[in-house]
């Protein structure tokens, strides 16, 4: 066996809402914990879940305190198939009665677990014996060993151990017979004490019974009343449908009516119409004929119209063609005028421009004077640069000059025994003195000379500024001057050339400008367009199109067009008129049918609302008689309830007198085997068995021991023993 789950509920410490104890997954536990915790509880649990047996001796010890009920529920494993054990005990109501037990044993399977409990406590504790192969003194003293026992077992000799084992066993199977015994009774005397009220059952049937048949004939009664108010509701309902259908057909009816009516009115104002235009029939067909004539010639001249604007357009477009052709040999014409007036200008220009064309060649000649005078001056120019360079050379020449006298000197004065540098003979304080005297004269001379040439090179310098931008000025004057000249030359050679030229091109333009004027004089231009607009004009004479009668003509068909409608309302006159007439005698009779109808529907009406008078008060008197029908229902459901539920209790009373004689049974074979297993007990006790072989061997014993001891036997000694032995017997069988 594993164990899975244990779930317990006001057992010994553990009160209620208790977590269950689930094992999986635990291969090695140890349960610790202090003094009462119910460290020991848990297993006392599964012991009493499968076996019925604790340390406790009752099990109403093992119910929580202040609890009158207790459950336990174990679930465990044998091999690879699951079960689950519920047990449960309640406290017994009165003291001397004993508590109500219940075991059962399911398996698991696929949907949940299924009950395979037996018919009661005994048999479902076999089974869990069957299925474990071990029962409560088994597990004790071998999967678990109780506190302060655990050697309780293997102290006992063999044969003791089965002695002992034998004889709990009967007394274990005599204790629980006894238990199944205190149950059946119990059960046979609650079964007995529910059977007493049977009598009080049965007369609450009966009185139950002819409450309901009296209520029944009540409703009955009452049904029938109130069915036929009902179907005079229902009367009354149908005829205030037809009440309503009919205030709906009167309301359509008299609105059939009002159309008939209206149409009856409308034709009779079309007949009337149509007399009054027939009676104007000669007036109105003598205007509608003028009408048509006046159209007729209307359409002719409306042609005209069209043809004469046809024409017109044509005209117009020949002579904008003509006019435009005119007007481009005009232009043409006063083309050559201006161009003979320029032309003439030009030509009479010639003298001036040559004498223009002379000025400028003077000016040109002038400017060749003025250019020389330029040249000699850059000479000038070029020639006092030459200066400027050689001054500035022999400055440069006497510079360096008078740097090597100062060398010089700076050497003679620096150096003690300085030497003549042409003979190398040492030159005494006089010769220094001598060499010095020569060395700063030269110098000042030198030095004279580099002023005078600073100076002059200066004055040279100021010369040449001025001359070189006097040179620049006079450039940019004669090189403006001489750009002007040739421009004015060039333009004058080129006007004197366009003159000359014009001289030439004023004949051929004086003949061009006769040609033109030779055609405008003979309308020599656009000839087909004026052929074309000739044939035009011919054919506008031939139209003969006036304009004036054509617009009297529209003046007087708008005075008869008053004639147009009325002849066309004057033939749908004559086609109708007869329609009209019938169609009017038509909507009399239908309005005259219809207020028939009316006047009958309306009495028909009056007759419904004088009887639907009547419907408010059978109305309420419907409602109270649905009221007293609903109390009678009610009245007549609890009887139902009572007399169904007085049945019930009858029908439990012939299931529990099956049931009593089915205890009754089990009871005496509970007795019977709790009687057998009660001497089974006596019999591998110590006055069992053993005493029963030595009582069997008791009579031979004592013949041998009669015959050994004959001479000295007494018979009040024998007479002891076999007295002794019969008592024995006695004893056992009183026992049994």
């Amino acid at each position: 066996m594993i164990p899975i789950k244990l779930a317990v509920r006001n057992f010994m410490p553990y009160g209620d809402n208790v977590p269950a104890l689930h094992f999986s997954g635990i291969h090695v536990a140890s349960i610790c914990g202090n003094n009462g915790n119910g460290k020991s509880a848990l297993i006392d649990a599964m012991t009493w879940a499968l076996w019925g047996k604790t340390r406790a001796k009752s099990d109403d010890d093992l119910i929580h305190l202040g609890q009158t009920e207790m459950a336990v529920e174990f679930d465990f494993a044998v091999g690879q198939q699951a079960y689950r054990v519920i047990r449960k005990h309640a406290k017994p109501k009165r003291r001397r009665a004993s508590g109500q037990s219940s075991l059962d044993l399911l398996i698991a399977s696929g949907d949940g677990f299924k009950v395979i409990s037996g018919d009661g406590i005994r048999q479902t504790e076999q089974k869990i014996v069957a299925l474990l192969h071990m029962d409560y003194d088994t597990f004790i003293n071998s999967a678990f060993l109780r506190q302060g026992h655990a050697d309780e077992f293997t102290q006992k000799p063999p044969g003791k151990r089965k002695e002992d084992e034998l004889e709990e066993q009967a007394r274990e199977l005599a204790k629980q017979q006894e238990t199944e015994k205190a149950l059946a009774e119990s059960a046979i005397k609650d079964i007995s004490d529910e059977l007493a009220r049977k009598p009080t059952y049965e007369a609450e049937l009966a009185q139950a019974q002819n409450q309901l048949s009296s209520v029944d004939k009540v409703i009955s009664q009452q049904e029938s009343g109130l069915n036929e108010l009902r179907q005079k509701k229902e009367l009354l309902k149908n005829k205030q449908w037809q009440l309503a259908q009919l205030e709906e057909h009167l309301a359509e009816t008299a609105r059939a009516l009002a159309r008939w009516d209206a149409q009856s009115q409308q034709h009779h104002a079309q007949i009337k119409e149509y007399e009054e235009l027939i009676a104007q029939r000669a007036a109105i067909e003598d205007g509608y004929a003028q009408f048509t004539g006046a159209k007729k010639l209307k359409d002719e001249l409306d042609q005209k119209l069209r043809l004469s604007s046809e024409l017109n357009e044509g005209k117009h477009r020949l002579e904008m063609t003509i006019v435009r052709a005119s007007q481009a040999l005009l232009k043409e014409h006063a083309l050559a005028e201006n161009k003979i007036g320029e032309l003439e200008a030009s030509r009479q220009k010639v003298p001036q421009f040559k004498n223009e064309w002379q000025q400028v060649q003077t000016e040109l000649g002038r400017l060749a004077e003025e250019e020389e005078t330029l040249r000699q001056q850059r000479q000038s120019s070029q020639e006092l640069r030459t200066q400027v360079h050689a001054l500035e050379s022999s400055q440069a020449r006497l510079e360096e000059e008078i740097a090597e006298i100062a060398e010089k000197l700076n050497l003679l004065l620096g150096e003690s025994g300085a030497k003549c540098p042409l003979c190398e003979t040492e030159l005494g304080s006089d010769g220094l003195k001598l060499i010095e005297t020569k060395y700063t004269a030269a110098k000042h001379g030198k030095a004279d000379s580099l002023k005078s040439a600073q100076s002059e090179l200066a004055q040279q310098n100021i010369e040449l500024r001025s001359i070189e931008s006097e040179i620049s000025r006079v450039e940019a004057r004669l090189k403006q001057d001489r750009t002007s000249a040739q421009s004015k030359i060039s333009l004058i050679s080129r006007e004197i050339d366009q003159a000359e030229l014009a001289g030439n091109q004023l004949s051929q333009t004086r003949k061009l400008l006769a040609e033109i004027e030779e055609r405008l004089a003979k309308k020599d231009f656009a000839i087909s367009e004026q052929a074309a607009l000739q044939q035009l004009d011919g054919e506008l004479g031939k139209l003969n199109y006036d304009s004036q009668q054509h617009e009297q003509l529209r003046h007087r068909l708008t005075s008869l067009e008053q004639y147009e409608n009325p002849k066309r309302r004057l033939v749908e006159a004559d086609r109708l008129i007869n329609q009209a007439k019938e169609a009017a005698a038509r909507a009399e009779q239908a309005a005259q049918e219809l207020g028939h109808s009316l006047e009958a529907d309306n009495q028909k009406g009056q007759e419904l609302t004088l009887a639907l008078s009547s419907l408010p008060q059978l109305v309420a008197e419907l409602a109270r008689a649905e009221a007293e029908h609903q109390i009678l229902s009610r009245q007549q459901k609890q009887a139902q309830e009572i007399v169904g539920s007085v049945k019930g209790k009858l029908e439990r009373c012939a299931e529990l007198e099956i049931k009593r004689g089915e205890k009754a049974k089990s009871l005496a074979q509970a007795a019977r085997e709790e009687k057998i297993y009660r001497e089974l007990a006596q019999a591998f006790g110590k006055g069992g068995i053993q005493a029963l072989l030595i009582d069997s061997a008791r009579p031979e014993i004592e013949a041998e021991a009669n015959k050994l001891h004959r001479p000295v036997q007494t018979t009040g000694e024998t007479g002891r023993g076999t007295t002794a032995h019969a008592d024995y017997r006695r004893r056992f069988r009183h026992s049994r």
